[in-house]
Formats: structure tokens, C-alpha cells, sequence
């Protein structure tokens, strides 16, 4: 159903406004192809956007000129309306850089789409720094990231974030109702003094619903995904869905998914997560917790627990720990079809004996005649692994054997399509 809806939004921004966005654009351009706007201005809402158009970022970096820690980051203050939003993406097959992190704040009824961030001088450094704790004031780089203070309604899909020196996303309580889908989230954080500091998505939530669904999250220096608080905090009404995480950095040993905090919590539910090498731990030090739903989600070389929930509906969880025995078939492929783009899905592979490469049915997704190509994560930007013409039978994909997959024996992918009408 979501994908009907998506499409529908996605048919209604076609037909409404256009507007352009370039590294070279002004203020006071036009915000069109010829004379586009710049990041900044459109960014924190000072444009004529109306609800219901599209806002295409042109090709290129868009690098922030402050390059301090605290400075180095666009304000993000769009607005569309309740079931007409405004989207943000790059032009149709272009790859749109921004060096730089992003503070969203007051934004509402915005669907983000496919844009990458990074910081550039992340690049070749090693992370760290020589003062403790989880804000560093004597490091001179930009932090980047996404930091998601207060939003309404919005989605942020297909995004990828990463070799940034800070929390990848920080998804914070007066975000409601938001959705981050579909994104790669990768080598985010840096190393203190102490430990080892920055999630791929640290966030919290009280009222609304915020789902974390379909993300591909690897390399991250702190926890994977750390829904997180003190006593004072609130970890209520969060849909952990689907998501695929591997390839932890062991030296920080925090690869763990994490719910829960000192506060009770409730309205959890951490279903069909496909985790390699990352525990998935729901409740932490709260003397009790309401309620919660885990299941289907397979977890490999790691282990689960459920803590002090008054009420639990677990189920059909898969769980092999680290030197438990592998299952007798030689592979198990799991394709996870994108909520928002229809040609668009995750694959996992299991590659239980270590294969080079792993024959993948690929008939669920792809009709004979369409064209496609499948992406390592661990290589998005990369030459794909696999392409071609779709015939209907099995297509190869390699596995790698490094550490980042267990020796081969599991990585995640990307596989796109092009319908044989297009």
C-alpha cells in the first residue's frame, strides 16, 4: 500500500512547480534550470516554495563555507502542508554532495530524497581527537551529520550519510510522526580519548510514531542504532523495522542496536531487522517497561535480549551466536523491496559456506527484459557487482571475504532496476 501512496505523491509533485537549486546558484536567481537558487537561502525556507512542488538539487558539492565544528552546517526550515509536501532531491540521475552537516528545525510535510552527506575532511583521517566525552570543542572540522531537532510529518528517504565526524542522524523527540527510510548510514564518528564516540542514529521520541525502517547501517563508530535516554528522556513509540546492519567497528566494542533507557518505555515494536555481528538489546537500566513487539528479525553472530517489559510479543526472532552451527542450506537471500521507490530494494545474503559468489533469485523484484544493477554497501558509490538484462534465472552475486563480512559470509546490497518499458 505504501508504495502505491508513495507513487501517487510522487505523480501529484510531478505535475505541480519545479524549482532549481546549484552550487553556483543566488539568492536572488529565479529558481529555475537557467537561473537556480542557492543551497541556503531555499534550505532555510527564505524561497517561495509551495506545497505540493518539487525542489531539484543540480549535480556537484555543495561545501559550507564555515568549516568550524559548530558552524560548518545548513539550517533546514521547509515547509509544505499536511498530505501535499514538498520535495527535496537531486535532478533525476545526478549524485548531489553536500560537505557539510544539516540542522533541521521547524520543518514540516518535507519528503528529502537521495541526497549524500559527508564531511570532506573526514577523508584519510584516522578520528581522533585529545579531549573525552561526547562534545568535542577542540577539534576544528565541521561535525556534519543531520541533526533532526524539530519536525513535523516529515520523511527522510534513500539518504546516504556518512564519513561524517559526528552521530550520522540524530533524531530527536520533537521530530513526530518522521520516518527516515530506505538510507545508508556509514563510518560516521570519531575516537576520544575515553571511547570510541558516534552512532550511526541516536534518537528519542515521546509523542507521534517515528519509524527507523529499511536503513542499511555499517562501520559506525559508536552504537548502531541508539534509541537512547536518562531518566528524564523519553524511548516511546518507535517502529524499528527492516533494517540491515553489519560490518561493526569491533576495536569500540558498542556495535549494538539499543532501545531502551532510564525511563520506562513503551510502544516498541523491532521487527524483520536483519543484523550480522550486531546484538539487538531492547530496555536498558529503567526499573520497568511497558510493552513491546521483536519479532522476525534474524540475528547472526550476536545474541538479543529483552528487558523488565511488562508485556512481550516475541516471535519467530532467528538468533545463531557467534560459533553456533550454520544452517545446512549454503545460502539464504532475504530482498527487501524500498517502501517509497519501486525500483528500488535491499538484498541480504547469508552465505553460510562461504562462497565466492551466491546465485540469487531475483524474480520477486525483476520481470523478464528489465534492465538492473546491484551495489555492494559496502561500495554504493561504486562499480556495480552485478548487471544486466534480467532473462529470469539466477544472477551471481560475489561476496567478499573480509573482515567487514565475516570472512564472506554475509554482506548487504542495493539492486536497482529499469523496467523493460522505459
Amino acid at each position: 500500500m505504501m508504495t502505491t501512496v508513495a507513487a501517487c505523491c510522487l505523480a501529484l509533485a510531478a505535475g505541480a512547480a519545479e524549482y532549481f537549486v546549484a552550487p553556483c546558484g543566488r539568492p536572488d536567481g529565479r529558481g529555475t534550470a537557467e537561473a537556480p537558487w542557492d543551497i541556503e537561502s531555499v534550505f532555510a525556507g527564505r524561497q517561495p516554495v509551495e506545497p505540493g512542488s518539487t525542489v531539484y538539487l543540480k549535480s556537484g558539492v555543495y561545501r559550507h563555507p564555515n568549516r568550524t565544528r559548530d558552524g560548518g552546517a545548513y539550517r533546514f526550515a521547509m515547509t509544505g502542508e499536511e498530505g501535499n509536501p514538498v520535495h527535496v532531491r537531486p535532478v533525476p540521475g545526478e549524485r548531489t554532495t553536500i560537505d557539510a552537516g544539516l540542522t533541521v528545525e521547524d520543518a514540516a510535510d518535507i519528503w528529502m530524497w537521495d541526497l549524500e552527506f559527508i564531511v570532506s575532511e573526514a577523508q584519510g583521517w584516522d578520528r581522533r581527537v585529545e579531549q573525552a566525552g561526547s562534545h568535542v570543542e577542540d577539534d576544528k572540522r565541521p561535525a556534519g551529520g543531520i541533526t533532526i531537532n524539530s519536525a513535523r510529518r516529515c520523511k527522510f528517504i534513500n539518504l546516504v550519510v556518512h564519513d561524517n565526524l559526528s552521530t550520522g542522524i540524530s533524531f530527536w523527540r520533537m521530530a513526530v510522526d518522521c520516518e527516515l527510510h530506505g538510507s545508508l548510514i556509514y563510518r560516521n564518528g570519531w575516537i576520544g580519548p575515553d571511547r570510541y564516540h558516534g552512532p550511526g542514529i541516536y534518537t528519542q521520541n515521546d509523542d507521534g510514531e517515528k519509524r527507523i525502517t529499511d536503513c542499511i547501517l555499517w562501520g559506525n563508530y559508536s552504537t548502531t542504532i541508539q534509541a537512547y535516554g536518562s531518566a528524564r528522556a523519553f524511548v516511546n513509540n518507535f517502529r524499528i523495522i527492516g533494517n540491515i546492519a553489519f560490518a561493526p567497528l569491533r576495536e569500540g566494542g558498542r556495535q549494538r542496536i539499543l532501545i531502551g533507557g532510564g525511563r520506562p518505555s513503551r510502544g516498541i515494536v523491532a521487527a524483520e531487522n536483519i543484523l550480522y555481528e550486531v546484538p539487538l538489546q531492547i530496555g536498558y537500566t529503567a526499573p520497568h517497561n511497558e510493552d513491546c513487539v521483536v519479532r522476525d528479525n534474524t540475528i547472526v553472530s550476536a545474541g538479543m535480549s529483552i528487558n523488565r517489559f511488562r508485556e512481550v510479543d516475541e516471535r519467530n526472532n532467528t538468533v545463531l551466536p557467534a560459533g553456533a552451527p550454520r544452517p545446512e542450506e549454503p545460502a539464504r537471500m532475504i530482498l527487501r523491496p524500498n517502501r517509497y521507490d519501486p525500483n528500488r530494494a535491499n538484498l541480504a545474503i547469508f552465505n553460510w559456506r562461504k562462497a565466492a559468489a551466491v546465485p540469487v533469485d531475483l524474480g520477486e523484484f525483476l520481470n523478464p527484459g528489465d534492465r538492473f544493477r546491484i551495489v555492494s554497501a559496502l561500495d554504493f558509490f561504486g562499480n556495480p557487482v552485478a548487471e544486466g538484462t534480467f532473462d529470469g534465472k539466477p544472477v551471481d552475486v560475489p561476496i567478499p571475504a573480509s573482515a567487514d563480512t565475516g570472512g564472506g559470509e554475509f554482506c548487504a546490497f542495493v539492486l536497482f532496476r529499469r523496467t523493460a518499458a522505459e
